[in-house]
């Protein structure tokens, strides 16, 4: 068979398209740095990629994860470190009165119950301590674990003719609920019951002393009232089964409840695995579940407060034992807050390291050898000269040599 002009043509116009191609493909690589850029180059190689791409994307999102975990964990625990404190100022404080408290003198009293109301703002503040917009203590089902619109009337205390420590009650005997807006509700209310006078003459009627944070009022009643409504929106009901005594008094006070949700989020760190989150204020503040203690940290600091503004210097000893209480459970809770936070950390620390090993696996099996795709790039590149200038042989023809 002869070989026409023609079919000289066709070849070299299919060699010189196939040049191109081939330089095309090496300039992508050597721009990418990748050896595999579309899945036909090498359909193993890019099947791979895309598990190891999976794989990455996961460790990748699990480690955005703990990221934010461990930043809640510290600011969480730094927070129980600032309650901690607070606590282990009030216990000072109580301790170093002494003198004080012995002479019961009510310019110091007041004063000191001034700095008591600051640590309570401060506890408070700092169980409302947020991170992106999301409570840390919160449970996650809400943004205000606490706040001053639902209040919680603590549990009711008693001592025996107002003196001494405090009772233990029958639940049930004496009970406080919260009636009015928050803006009335007092912190700390303290009710003695009396049937004499002060100079021991016998009342005609049975007479309830009301103290609000040092302010007093007194209440008459026939017989034995049930129910006493405090005038800043709280009501104190004595049952029929517990009548109180002459002097008896009964101290309450009225803080913020916790409105949160029973756990905090969990950590996801692998597919099967997860960590548990941050504290809640339940257990924090309220002292509920283990490990809390069962103390209120703000009833704590409220009942001291108010002790101190009634210049009662028995009631301030009593709350010795409960605040010491409340700062062990602070403790406590501080102390699994930051195993936690370890936990997270060196998970954290390990994910690095599985990104790490994914992303240069990854790199490998489709990277590119920079010297290889060079050469092989001038190579490619002279070639397609050489070519060239054969074609311009081969066009260089009369129309008679082509149509032969």
């Amino acid at each position: 068979m002869r070989v026409t002009q023609s079919m000289m043509y066709r070849a070299t116009a299919t060699s010189l398209q196939a040049q191109y191609q081939e330089v095309a493909k090496v300039q992508e690589q050597s721009n990418s740095g990748q050896r595999v850029n579309t899945l036909s180059e090498d359909p193993a190689a890019a099947y791979r990629n895309m598990l190891l791409s999976s794989e990455l994307s996961s460790v990748e999102s699990l480690k955005r994860t703990t990221d934010i975990a461990v930043e809640r964990f510290i600011m969480a625990e730094d927070s129980i470190q600032v309650m901690h404190d607070k606590f282990l100022d009030a216990q000072d404080l109580i301790l170093k009165m002494g003198t004080s408290l012995q002479q019961g003198l009510p310019e110091v009293m007041k004063a000191a119950s001034r700095e008591v109301l600051a640590q309570y703002e401060d506890v408070m503040r700092y169980a409302n301590a947020e991170l992106d917009g999301v409570p840390i203590f919160s449970g996650g089902k809400t943004r205000n674990p606490f706040n001053g619109k639902d209040f919680l009337a603590t549990s009711v205390r008693m001592r025996s003719g107002d003196e001494g420590g405090f009772l233990a009650t029958t639940e049930g005997d004496y009970t406080a609920a919260v009636t009015g807006v928050p803006d009335q509700v007092p912190l700390g209310v303290k009710i003695t019951y009396r049937t004499t006078d002060s100079d021991g003459t016998a009342l005609a009627t049975a007479q309830y002393e009301v103290n609000v944070n040092g302010d007093s009022t007194t209440v008459d009643a026939t017989g034995t009232p049930q129910t006493i409504t405090v005038a800043t929106g709280v009501e104190f009901t004595v049952n029929a089964s517990a009548t109180p005594g002459d002097g008896d008094a009964f101290y309450f006070e009225v803080v913020p409840s916790y409105q949160g949700g029973e756990a905090d989020r969990l950590v996801k760190v692998s597919d099967t695995r997860n960590l548990a989150g941050n504290v809640t204020g339940a257990e924090l503040i309220e002292g509920k579940n283990p490990p809390g203690r069962g103390v209120n940290l703000l009833a704590a600091l409220a009942g001291l407060r108010g002790a101190l503004m009634r210049s009662d210097s028995e009631e301030v000893n009593a709350w010795l034992g409960t605040v010491q209480e409340g700062r062990a459970q602070a403790s406590d809770l501080q102390a699994i807050t930051g195993i936690r936070a370890v936990q997270a950390e060196s998970i954290r620390s390990t994910l690095e390291d599985d990104q790490l090993t994914l992303e240069n696996t990854k790199a490998k099996n489709i990277e590119a050898d920079v010297f290889d795709v060079l050469s092989r790039l001038e190579q490619a590149t002279q070639a397609l000269q050489v070519m060239t200038v054969s074609e311009r042989q081969v066009l260089n023809t009369s129309l008679l040599d082509f149509i032969r």
